[in-house]
């Protein structure tokens, strides 16, 4: 009689069992080996059924795309923009939800990708710890923060600081493949400021200084006799700008800096105000009326128009013109992304017209 060795009969024994399982899981139970295969060789159709049924609107090389997903993007939106959802009509939502799908496409290509190259991308915890802190100043309480990150899908602050992490990697990854396409050469930011110097000039700008009392809290009348007298106190020399600004003036900003309103632009006065500084001779006081109140203004200074140089302006200007690249860089890059995938992604175009 053949003896068989006690590991040959106990692989035969482990052999026997699983065929015995998988015997039982095709043909009796209809168990998870042959769901698996099932969902492996489904047609598309089948697919896509399937898909809807779960509230799946896209997929990118596989990875499914959630109508509530599209939907919660679209919220965001109107949210920033303080819109209602419910006052939108359908075919504005439709298109909304569109532009939030690609959205969602491009990210998912683009997380697919600093995945595989993940090294190539790195950040840190110091990097992550600001993003976190930054994030979270945006909400006046931890309440309050938990409530958004619910809001948005995210379960917990474990996942929201995975989340940022891999937001700031994907930004990396953006940056360093439009770097060259928003480089600006020396000479490009010199030809800029050549051709736009008569924009670059600084305007003249005045320096003042004010007693105020507020018609608000007097009768017009009242206030103007009141700084009457106080100025025929200044030109007798009974008291000086300084003290009657400290004794007198109801503006709390400056008064017990001397009344000194600093240097001003004409731009950024109100014109009832400007008119008259930007008219008087320097070292005069002046009484003249506002809507808020009456005035006396001395003015103590004048900066003449000037442009700044090349070389004092030259990281601005380098600066500026990369961010005007920037954006459409990063919408091109986005676009060129989507394209190379275009084979591995799947849109069911009904869910989003559902309401």
């Amino acid at each position: 009689m053949l003896k068989m060795s006690q590991s040959f009969v106990i692989r035969m024994t482990l052999w026997s069992v699983l065929v015995g399982y998988m015997a039982c899981d095709f043909f009796l139970f209809n168990g998870p080996l042959q769901t698996e295969l099932r969902e492996m060789f489904k047609s598309p159709l089948e697919r896509a059924q399937s898909d809807v049924a779960q509230g799946i609107c896209a997929r990118v090389w596989n990875g499914p795309i959630y109508l509530s997903q599209v939907d919660r993007r679209v919220e965001e939106k109107l949210w920033r923009s303080a819109r209602s959802p419910e006052k939108i009509s359908k075919q504005e939502k439709k298109l909304l939800r569109w532009a939030a799908l690609d959205e969602l496409i491009v990210d998912a290509v683009l997380r697919i990708k600093v995945r595989a190259n993940r090294d190539d991308f790195p950040v840190s915890e110091v990097e992550i710890d600001a993003e976190v802190a930054r994030f979270e100043r945006r909400f006046t309480s931890s309440e309050v923060l938990d409530q958004a990150l619910a809001a948005q899908g995210i379960e917990s602050r474990k996942e929201l600081r995975y989340r940022l992490a891999a937001r700031l990697q994907q930004e990396k990854c953006v940056e360093s493949k439009i770097s060259e396409a928003i480089a600006i050469t020396e000479a490009q930011a010199k030809s800029w400021y050549d051709e736009h110097q008569e924009g670059l000039e600084t305007p003249e700008r005045r320096r003042a200084r004010h007693v105020f009392l507020a018609t608000l809290d007097h009768p017009s009348g009242e206030a103007q006799a009141a700084l009457s007298a106080h100025m025929e106190r200044l030109k007798k020399g009974e008291i000086t700008f300084a003290q009657l600004a400290e004794q007198v003036s109801e503006d709390s900003s400056n008064k017990n800096d001397g009344g000194d309103l600093g240097w001003m632009k004409k731009k950024r006065l109100p014109e009832d105000f400007a008119t008259p500084l930007f008219t008087m001779p320097l070292n005069t006081p002046r009484l003249i009326r506002t809507k808020l109140g009456w005035h006396i203004v001395e003015l103590t200074g004048i900066k003449a128009p000037e442009l700044l140089s090349y070389e004092e302006m030259k990281m601005e200007i380098i600066t500026a013109l990369k961010d005007s690249k920037r954006e459409d860089a990063v919408i091109q890059y986005r676009h060129q992304l989507r394209l190379l995938s275009k084979d591995h992604i799947e849109i069911y175009q009904a869910m989003l017209e559902l309401d």
